[in-house]
C-alpha cells in the first residue's frame, strides 16, 4: 500500500446514460487515463433531478483515477469549459488515503509534479475500493472477510483506462470488471487492503487495484 508522497484523488461522474463514452474522452485527453466505466439507475425524483440539472434516472458513473496535479486541471476545465461540453451531471473528485503502489506509481507519473501531502488514515471509517476481472469477487471478499472486513457492495463496471495502466492490465486480459465497495473501521484499513493486495494484486488473475477513502461521518438506516 502507499504511504509516500504524492496524493491522488478518486473522481466520481454522473452522466446520462450514453454519455459516459464522451466524457472518457475528454478526460483522456486531459491526462486522465485510468477510468472504470459503470451503469447506475437513480432514485431521486423527477423535480430532484430537475433541481440538480442531472436528467433522467439512468445514468453513467464514472470511476477515475489521477494524481492531485491532473485531477485539479481537470475539475478546472469542466468548470471553465462547463457551457460547451454536451454531457449532463454532476463531477465531484475526493483524496484517496491509500492504494496499491504499482498504481500509485503509475498515476505519480502522469502528472507533472508529485504532490505534497502524504496518504494518511483519517476519521473512524473508511471505504475500500477493489476493483476486480469479473469472477473474481467471492474469493477476495472471503480473503477481505478473513482479514476482518465484514462484507461488500457489488458494481459492474468496465476498465477504458490507457497507457501504462493498460499495459499492465495486458496480462490478465479482461475489460470486464467488478468494483467491491467495502466500509470498514480505519483501525482494520491497512490490514484488509495489503491481505487482498498479497493475495489478488495488480498481476494476479483477480488483478486488483485496490485504494481507500475517509469517511467524515457514517450514519446507520433502519
Amino acid at each position: 500500500m502507499n504511504g509516500r508522497k504524492g496524493e491522488m484523488k478518486l473522481i466520481v461522474s454522473f452522466v446520462e446514460r450514453g454519455q459516459g463514452n464522451g466524457l472518457v474522452k475528454f478526460y483522456e485527453s486531459h491526462q486522465v487515463t485510468m477510468n472504470l466505466h459503470s451503469i447506475g439507475i437513480g432514485t431521486a425524483s423527477s423535480d430532484l433531478l430537475d433541481v440538480l440539472g442531472i436528467g433522467s434516472s439512468e445514468k453513467d458513473v464514472l470511476f477515475s483515477l489521477a494524481s492531485k496535479d491532473n485531477a485539479e486541471r481537470l475539475m478546472k476545465r469542466l468548470n471553465d469549459s462547463l457551457r460547451n461540453i454536451k454531457e449532463k451531471g454532476i463531477v465531484f473528485a475526493m483524496p484517496i488515503t491509500g492504494m496499491n503502489n504499482i498504481v500509485a506509481a503509475v498515476l505519480e507519473r502522469q502528472g507533472e509534479k508529485t504532490g505534497g501531502a502524504e496518504m494518511e488514515q483519517q476519521g473512524a471509517n473508511s471505504l475500500i475500493l477493489v476493483v476486480v476481472n469479473q469472477g473474481h469477487t467471492d474469493e477476495v471478499m472471503n480473503t477481505a472477510r478473513g482479514a476482518g472486513a465484514r462484507g461488500g457492495t457489488i458494481i459492474r463496471s468496465r476498465f477504458t483506462g490507457g497507457g501504462e495502466l493498460a499495459q499492465l492490465y495486458e496480462s490478465v486480459g479482461q475489460a470486464e470488471k467488478e468494483i467491491i465497495a467495502m466500509v470498514t473501521p480505519t483501525s482494520a484499513r491497512n490490514t484488509i487492503m495489503e491481505t487482498i493486495n498479497k493475495k489478488h494484486g495488480l498481476k494476479s488473475d483477480a488483478g486488483a487495484i485496490i485504494l481507500s477513502l475517509g469517511i467524515d461521518e457514517i450514519a446507520k438506516l433502519g
